[in-house]
């Protein structure tokens, strides 16, 4: 049981990465296509992916040393079904008539083992049913496929990492596995009744979607960035390789202005408005002038990073001079603090308060909305 506990550990650190990285298309699917992810939707997908994961890695771990398997002797494969019927008949210390051998019966590797195998795709199952609703028979055929990728998984040694397999390849956990799935595409008909239905977790997608949250903006503001950051890298690498010079310091903070103002100012979405759907308006919900997404992008981005170069030119320039002499850049400093203070709170107030306006959307009276 220890061993399970620690591949189940091991499931658990690697989670966080692994689960990101396998759900996030279906994710990005998911919000392309209503704008907005249900959180019973995020819930499940994780869910699921975490099984998967944990799944995996117990039928996997631990992993033992290629030399130990080398010298292994043991069979590689176990073809004659309902083995483990005959392994209970003949090992299993159960006595009817004796309570005392009940627990150990129980507990014995006879039980533990074929039970484990059982309860290994019955999640497997339910998840099928409830959340993809598959029929019955999809359900058992996905089961078999899910359990013979397993096995042939372990007989490869896997996939050639090991010199020959370390574990048994067994038709009797095919059998088992398949049951699994089965019994869990029936408990979940059972529970299907009391979980949100497919129209109710798409009506809070779309009741969501409705709402341009900051960490909506916030998440295509960083594809715009990071998109941005890339096109002027690639335009530098270019300069250098044909002029033989590097290329200017003020390059990137040109190609992130182009590439935020320009699509605005022609009334079309940048890359990061495309990717979360939001379309930049006026308070009237008409198409912006030329000069308010130059003034927004100024205001918006160009004032706090202004303030933050010229905070830490203040910090230079009174360094080792502490505050025992008036300076300018004391003043400077305390100042750029004061600044950068009002704009943490105002980008706090629009977190906490859908309805509140930031600095740059009220001066140039423009807005994100919904696409």
């Amino acid at each position: 049981m220890s061993v399970y506990v620690n591949d189940l550990r091991s499931a658990v650190y690697a989670f966080p990465v692994l689960a990101f990285i396998i759900a996030l298309p279906f994710m990005w699917w998911h919000y392309h296509k209503y704008g907005a992810v249900s959180r019973w939707r995020v819930f499940w997908t994780y869910i699921f992916v975490f099984y998967l994961l944990c799944a995996y890695f117990l039928i996997i771990l631990p992993l033992p040393d290629r030399a130990v398997v080398a010298k292994l002797t043991t069979p590689k494969y176990n073809l004659v079904p309902l083995t483990f019927i005959r392994e209970f008949l003949k090992y299993n210390p159960l006595q009817l008539g004796n309570v005392h051998t009940w627990k150990a019966a129980l507990l014995a590797p006879t039980v533990i083992q074929p039970a484990f195998n059982v309860a290994l795709t019955i999640p497997f199952g339910a998840f099928l049913r409830y959340y993809f609703h598959r029929p019955w028979w999809q359900v058992i055929i996905s089961s078999f496929c899910l359990s013979l990728f397993f096995e042939l998984t372990q007989l490869s040694g896997l996939y050639g990492v090991y010199p020959r397999p370390y574990r048994l390849f067994d038709v009797d956990d095919l059998l088992l596995n398949t049951t699994g799935g089965w019994i869990g595409c029936g408990l979940a008909r059972l529970v299907m009744p009391i979980l949100p239905t497919d129209a109710q977790m798409d009506h809070s997608a779309a009741k969501h979607a409705e709402n341009v949250s900051m960490w909506r903006r916030l998440a295509g503001f960083v594809v715009d960035w990071l998109a941005a950051l890339l096109l002027a890298t690639l335009i530098g690498v270019a300069v250098s390789l044909i002029g033989r010079v590097s290329a200017p310091g003020w390059l990137t903070w040109a190609v992130l202005f182009l590439w935020l103002v320009g699509p605005p100012t022609f009334g079309r979405q940048t890359l990061g408005m495309r990717t979360v759907r939001l379309q930049m308006r006026t308070m009237q919900d008409n198409p912006v002038h030329w000069w308010q997404p130059a003034v927004r992008f100024l205001v918006g981005y160009g004032v706090p990073v202004g303030v933050l170069y010229g905070t830490a030119e203040c910090v230079n320039a009174i360094n080792g001079i502490g505050f025992s002499r008036f300076t300018w850049a004391g003043v400077g400093m305390l100042a750029g603090l004061l600044v950068l203070s009002l704009m943490f709170g105002d980008w706090l107030l629009a977190f906490v308060m859908r309805s509140h306006l930031l600095v740059f959307e009220w001066v140039t009276r423009t807005k994100l909305v919904n696409k």
